[in-house]
């Protein structure tokens, strides 16, 4: 997912955009959400249906090239590469899945590292997820309440966008440090100046996962 290079660049911007910041931001990129086992049976229905198709208009429109015993076994060969792409062939997978499903599936992972990596129980209830998955390129960012009572969601547009217009170029440390800088001048911009906190309860490390 980050290289150890990668990793110690993303964890240097956190430490440059925690100076003087009265909350903490944790960076998390997965490279997606979910499992999606349907794009797998969903890419071998297609690539089955396509191979009937084709074995129809052939056997409509031209004399069979061979016994319909051998020209059938296309049917499960397709279906077994159709899968095979559903699995592995990002802008497929994206396709069969659908953006709602993805999206459901992007903010429920959101929620549950938020949870599970502690950055709901800091002490000063201000920490600040930004949490990116490359798949379905996107992103969420996430509050706790001592943050989400000054800054409405809307605010973490821009971050989304600094995050998702490097990664799709290949730049993922580059668009986590992107989006920190975002969230920092964000929540100085809030108020969030000053009095940092010197417990850094949160570290500086950024979260990876596979999500599958």
């Amino acid at each position: 997912m980050l290289t150890d290079q990668e990793r110690e660049r993303v964890k240097d911007a956190v430490k440059k955009a925690e100076a003087g910041l009265a909350a903490e931001i944790v960076p998390c990129v997965f490279a997606q959400s979910s499992p999606y086992p349907e794009s797998i049976w969903a890419g071998a229905g297609v690539g089955m249906s396509l191979a009937v198709a084709v074995l129809f208009l052939a056997d409509v429109y031209a004399p069979p090239w061979q016994p319909l015993a051998r020209q059938i076994l296309w049917v499960p060969a397709a279906g077994l590469a159709g899968a095979l792409l559903g699995r592995w062939f990002a802008p497929l997978k994206r396709g069969l899945i659908g953006g709602t499903r993805m999206k459901a599936a992007v903010e429920r992972r959101a929620k549950e590292v938020f949870f599970d990596h502690g950055v709901a129980r800091a002490a000063t209830r201000r920490g600040v997820l930004i949490f990116a998955s490359l798949l379905e390129r996107r992103v969420v960012v996430l509050a706790d309440e001592g943050v989400r009572g000054k800054i409405p969601d809307s605010k973490w547009d821009e971050a989304a966008a600094a995050m998702t217009t490097l990664a799709a170029k290949g730049d993922v440390p580059g668009g986590l440090c992107a989006a920190i800088a975002s969230v920092s001048a964000t929540l100085k911009a809030a108020g969030f100046s000053g009095g940092a906190s010197d417990a850094n309860e949160l570290g500086d490390d950024p979260l990876t996962g596979h999500g599958r």
